[in-house]
């Protein structure tokens, strides 16, 4: 876990159930003549410390330091040695980008612009393509791997996650490294994200400024960060006697559909998701909404959920963890499956932070104030993306 919250999972826990926001002002550009000016920064990061002079951390675009950081940390907690690693090669690993090297294009842009064609760095193509962050993941672990990326919009962590489990059900690997890697905090996206009217303006109180489901809400709040985690199947955890957090158990995906409801294809893929799992809507515990503190989204997502699970929709904590960690694009949803299997280890659901005067059109239970303490066996997981995309993974205990 790399996240505006907490660098590690115990950092990032710990900040989720207090409800104590990682959002500030921005950091890594001059932020003036701007809408907004906050975001979800990872404080503390220094890329050099983990890459031991193998590859210089110029050269890469920020959300490729977050993921390969995210990648050594999801590896050591596994406990996989580099013997178990070799054994499972090629190792498959698949990582989710939205915006992908947005940092990388826009200082090379920029550079050609001050000095001329001739100037641009050899790195130029290499440090920005999307595959770059999958490829320096497989470099630092030095295995043979196979890599993928799913450039997929802000659903592109939760499609990989699903990806991976299907790698694994169909025998094709024992073991796959999967997530989300982002860093889109760069003057050419926030000015594009404030031209679209999708962020907040509260800059004076940048803690308070991301209310998932709030009445008060004005937008999200962009934000950076990786979140990778290792799949294995059940039969190799066990002969080495590693328990996992959770068990995937299904999954949906589809486009939104040309009628009123912003997100709308939310709930074609959360059935999907119930259909692919065999379970019916009574069973979910516990839903980790998208969430955005979007004035449209967090009302079209309260709705659909209530559509898709009918009466029981009123009885289920709906949690959105955004008002934490802000809205990480493709992160997000390795975010917020990570957040899951801490909570289904903890029995504890996280709170909705800045949840505090509920908008009466999001007529659901959003776990406001305080960690809700409850047995927490099966889990939906939403994430909705530009482009007209939704995913719902469903994951469960794997006591």
């Amino acid at each position: 876990m790399l996240a505006a919250n907490g660098i590690g999972k115990d950092a990032f826990w710990r900040t989720l159930l207090a409800g104590e926001s990682g959002i500030g002002p921005i950091t890594q550009f001059e932020t003036t003549d701007f809408k907004s000016r906050i975001a979800g920064e990872v404080s503390n990061f220094v890329p050099e410390n983990f890459m031991n002079g193998r590859v210089k951390a110029r050269r890469l675009s920020r959300n490729v330091q977050l993921g390969a950081k995210a990648a050594l940390l999801a590896v050591e907690d596994s406990g996989l040695n580099p013997e178990d690693l070799r054994r499972a090669e090629p190792l498959p690993i698949i990582i989710g980008i939205s915006l992908g090297g947005f940092d990388h294009i826009e200082n090379q842009i920029l550079r050609v612009s001050k000095l001329g064609p001739n100037k641009l760095v050899p790195h130029a193509v290499e440090g920005c393509i999307h595959l770059a962050a999958a490829s320096l993941i497989g470099a630092i672990l030095n295995v043979e791997t196979e890599l993928c990326t799913i450039s997929n919009s802000c659903v592109g962590g939760l499609d990989s996650i699903a990806r991976g489990a299907q790698i694994i059900r169909e025998g094709k690997a024992d073991i796959c490294i999967c997530g989300a890697t982002e860093a889109p905090i760069v003057p050419s996206a926030m000015a594009g994200f404030c031209a679209a009217g999708m962020v907040s303006t509260n800059n004076d109180n940048p803690k308070l400024a991301s209310r998932p489901f709030d009445i008060s809400r004005d937008g999200g709040v962009l934000a950076e960060g990786s979140g990778i985690v290792v799949l294995e199947s059940l039969d190799h955890a066990m002969s080495r006697n590693k328990a996992p957090y959770a068990e995937v158990l299904g999954y949906g995906t589809s486009r939104d559909l040309n009628v009123g409801i912003s997100g709308n294809g939310l709930k074609m893929s959360m059935r999907k998701a119930l259909a692919n799992s065999s379970l019916m809507p009574r069973e979910i515990d516990a839903i980790f909404a998208h969430g955005p503190s979007d004035q449209i989204l967090d009302v079209s997502e309260s709705i659909l959920i209530t559509d898709c699970f009918g009466d029981h929709a009123y009885r289920i904590p709906v949690t959105s963890i955004k008002g934490v960690t802000g809205n990480p694009l493709a992160a997000g949803g390795a975010h917020q499956t990570i957040a899951c299997s801490l909570s289904m280890k903890a029995n504890c659901i996280p709170p909705t932070a800045n949840h505090k005067f509920p908008d009466p059109d999001c007529l659901l239970d959003y776990v406001p104030d305080s960690p809700r303490h409850l047995c927490v066996d099966k889990v939906l997981i939403n994430s909705h993306g530009s482009g007209a995309m939704n995913s719902s993974l469903i994951i469960g205990s794997a006591s």
